[in-house]
């Protein structure tokens, strides 16, 4: 056993308090059995007679003869002094040993404060100032609500007002993530008050259950808020806007059109803020100029569909070429579709989507043009195995399931975001981003031999998800819906929690005094010898 690297267990407890306990270990236990040499004084003690004295007598002639004893009596003579060399020993083996004393004094519970990264804003920051400024001159921890949690330097100087921010950029932080992560990152006898705003943005998935001793303080400002949600030219070579409102309980667009502007033009329209118009070289922009005061693309040029097909695929083009005509037209917005077969030659453009219904290699055509941020479908290719199936295909939003009769295998690892699926959870719909191209592929084809998708009224529907994905981002950016108020709030959370003892240790070095005390006992004990010495002469 390597005593520099082990403690040994407690020999014994001493009941100090019941707020600590006090425990005496050693390093380098083994150098104990060097306290047995105390039976060698103690032997020699014993066994060590003293001299016999002669007595000067003037006859023994009346002295009675008597039996000899052969054995004298084991007696203590000098018991303080073998005493002392006795104690003497023990403390040089306990010094050897080199003891600690160890004891647990109960942790003083963390006490922190979270705050969303939101409430540095001036509507919230005036509303929890004092608060957590009090909170912290009271030895608390005040950290934003991140990941990472970076603490704030407050103290007497700096005050949580130091850290206020006019920035309108929305922070998107999920404060239930945070508050799971804190769940199981703090002591469980730990303290925190968590502060967050109360818009629904802010708090984005199921209720987390708070541990005991985790409080949470939603902050509230009610506000609205206006966003540009997209732009495009229409056919009619009219600009359509769309906005974005949000209150504390709902969200709705509006949409205006107005003829095309030109450069550096205020485009305003009723009851929605005014817009700036820009233009670029390759395309256009629009910043709002209030609310908000986002800015968005707008290109120039009208959508370019191309539909390239092959020999066998001359009944499925007709059913793309006509779901693709009802979706742009449904939009509205100015388009070009292109449907080309493998006999025609390729456009000398980039267009904007490509839907690839042909055998013939679509690499070629992409590397014409590297730069553009181009969208390709393909469909199964020919001439690998067909997989007869009676199953359907899962294609979220869609109101019925489409029955699914023929299909091609998916690779088995796939690096892709899967769309669809089949009843059986296989990939149908994948979709794959790459050097800023985005690929699809469908492991089926638009014929109802293959599946019941170019029948089913919701085709157009599905095809224009894909040519114009909803923008999403406004639901972490510009929503200021809040909460409900009769909504479930996160409760304490009160299961056992299996974690480590709660106390500090502190490990205390008492070999300096030994020493001393070994000094003071060897002063002694030469005292003692040398008095005993000076007696006997």
């Amino acid at each position: 056993m390597d005593g520099a690297d082990q403690f040994c267990d407690a020999l014994y407890v001493l009941p100090f308090e019941s707020a600590f306990l006090v425990l005496f270990q050693f390093l380098n236990p083994a150098w104990l059995w060097a306290a047995a040499s105390v039976a060698v004084p103690i032997a020699i003690h014993l066994w060590n007679k003293k001299p016999p004295r002669t007595v000067l007598v003037g006859s023994i002639r009346w002295l009675q003869p008597s039996e000899s004893k052969k054995l004298s009596s084991l007696r203590l003579s000098e018991p303080w002094l073998l005493l002392l060399r006795c104690l003497l020993l023990v403390l040089l083996a306990l010094l050897l040993a080199e003891p600690r004393w160890k004891h647990h004094v109960p942790a003083v519970p963390e006490k922190h404060a979270y705050l969303h990264p939101a409430l540095f804003q001036p509507r919230y920051l005036p509303q929890i100032a004092a608060t957590v400024d009090s909170l912290a001159l009271k030895g608390w921890q005040i950290h934003r609500l991140q990941p990472g949690f970076p603490k704030l330097p407050l103290n007497e100087e700096t005050s949580l007002q130091n850290f206020q921010t006019d920035s309108l950029s929305a922070d998107s932080t999920n404060a239930w993530a945070m508050l799971r992560v804190l769940n199981r990152s703090l002591p469980a006898d730990a303290r925190a008050w968590i502060f967050t705003t109360d818009l629904l943005r802010h708090h984005r998935g199921e209720f987390p259950a708070l541990r005991s001793g985790l409080t949470w303080i939603p902050v509230s400002a009610p506000q609205t808020n206006t966003w540009l949600q997209e732009a495009y030219y229409t056919t009619a070579g009219q600009l359509l806007l769309r906005f974005g409102k949000s209150d504390g309980q709902e969200v709705t667009f509006l949409e205006r059109k107005v003829a095309k502007p030109v450069s550096g033009q205020t485009i305003t329209v009723p009851h929605a803020p005014a817009v700036q118009f820009t233009s670029h070289a390759t395309s256009d922009s629009l910043t709002l100029m209030d609310a908000a005061q986002n800015t968005i693309g707008l290109s120039k040029q009208p959508l370019q569909v191309l539909v390239r097909y092959g020999k066998s695929r001359q009944a499925d083009v007709r059913y793309v070429r006509a779901a693709l005509q009802t979706a742009l037209d449904y939009q509205g917005a100015a388009y070009q579709l292109l449907v080309s077969s493998e006999d025609q030659a390729l456009p000398d453009s980039a267009p904007d989507w490509v839907f690839w219904l042909s055998d013939e290699p679509l690499a070629p055509f992409l590397a014409r043009f590297p730069e553009k941020r181009l969208k390709t479908l393909q469909d199964a290719p020919g001439g690998v195995p067909v997989q007869k199936t009676e199953s359907w295909a899962q294609v979220p939003g869609s109101a019925q399931p489409v029955s699914l009769h023929q299909r091609t295998s998916a690779p088995q690892t796939l690096a892709v975001d899967v769309l669809w699926k089949d009843g059986f959870g296989q990939p149908l719909l994948t979709q794959e981003i790459k050097d800023q191209q985005t690929h699809y592929r469908f492991y089926s084809r638009f014929h109802p031999t293959w599946n019941a998708l170019p029948n089913n009224g919701h085709f157009p529907e599905l095809l224009l998800r894909l040519l114009f994905p909803q923008e999403t981002s406004w639901r972490t950016q510009f929503d200021t819906r809040t909460l409900q108020q009769d909504l479930e709030r996160p409760r304490p959370f009160t299961g056992p929690i299996p974690e480590n003892s709660p106390k500090t240790e502190e490990l205390l070095d008492i070999e300096p005094w030994l020493v001393a005390l070994m000094a003071v006992l060897l002063t002694l004990e030469r005292w003692l010898a040398t008095r005993r010495t000076r007696i006997s002469a």
